[in-house]
């Protein structure tokens, strides 16, 4: 071999070399989607690990009492997992029942609760079955106001206490307000910062179920007091359409000739569901 074809092998050799650098980008694009694929499997890691905490945490069962509540297994939490994969924790919907049950046993009917329901109102004659239905449909679909007056004894509040009880299993903060002892708080305090607390609270929830409405002794005209709360309390439910459950001995007719204004806007947010219960002792079942 030459010195010249030696010279041009060892260039060929050099050129071949050259035409080969490192490849830094490549190297890198490599290591990143290395480092990014781990990253993912990280986090795929930390997320199912945080989900299986959440799981195995509403899985647990707690040890609030009232109610059974299938979704926070009675802790009145619910755990569940972030984005980032942190667990949160939330207030259970049947937190809102709990008051209201609670409102309910401090009232004095936690066991009326538990006796007056649909399926324990009997309905026998006609006009029960025909009160049981619409109480059923509201109950359901809970548009507008719900009134039951007339006949002592025949069931008005069974069949309230069972729809206010519905809703409250169903979410709605649901208010019991037996009319005379909570008017007589109310006037008691009627020139007190209590009043106006005390009306915005049965003014705002969500249900409120008035038991007895212008229930007086000796079937006396309700006072000026008391029609003054019910049209302060009623007319603000009536503009802000909030469900309300009303209970009376009085009729709609009875409630217009106590005050057109406040019978007027039962009569007409309750609509086809404003019930009249004609007197007569025969449907007073407390008598048989």
């Amino acid at each position: 071999m030459t010195m010249e074809e030696s010279r041009t092998m060892t260039t060929g050799t050099s050129t071949s070399r050259a035409a080969l650098p490192f490849d830094w980008r490549k190297r890198l694009a490599d290591e990143m989607r290395v480092n990014r694929e781990n990253g993912e499997d990280r986090k795929k890691r930390e997320l199912e690990y945080a989900r299986r905490k959440a799981d195995g945490y509403n899985a647990e069962e707690g040890d609030l009492t009232g109610y059974d509540c299938q979704k926070c297994k009675n802790k009145g939490l619910v755990a569940s997992v972030m984005d980032n994969g942190e667990i949160a924790f939330s207030t259970c919907e049947c937190m809102s029942v709990r008051a209201g049950l609670g409102r309910l046993k401090r009232s004095g009917m936690e066991n009326v609760v538990k006796e007056y329901t649909f399926k324990g109102y009997k309905a026998g004659e006609q006009w029960q079955k025909d009160i049981l239905k619409k109480a059923v449909d509201y109950a359901k679909k809970p548009e507008g106001w719900f009134f039951i007056g007339g006949q002592v004894g025949a069931g008005k509040t069974h069949i309230c206490t069972a729809i206010a009880a519905y809703l409250m299993k169903n979410g709605l903060e649901t208010h019991y307000m037996l009319w005379t002892d909570e008017t007589a708080e109310l006037k008691a305090n009627k020139n007190d910062e209590a009043y106006c607390g005390r009306m915005d609270k049965l003014k705002s929830v969500d249900v409120l179920y008035i038991d007895d409405f212008f229930k007086t002794e000796r079937d006396r005209q309700p006072t000026a007091s008391d029609v003054n709360i019910a049209f302060e309390l009623l007319n603000s439910r009536y503009n802000s359409r909030k469900i309300t459950i009303i209970s009376s001995e009085k009729t709609i007719k009875d409630l217009l000739n106590i005050d057109e204004a406040i019978g007027s806007r039962i009569k007409q947010r309750a609509g086809e569901n404003a019930i009249n219960i004609d007197r007569d002792r025969e449907r007073n079942y407390r008598l048989k």
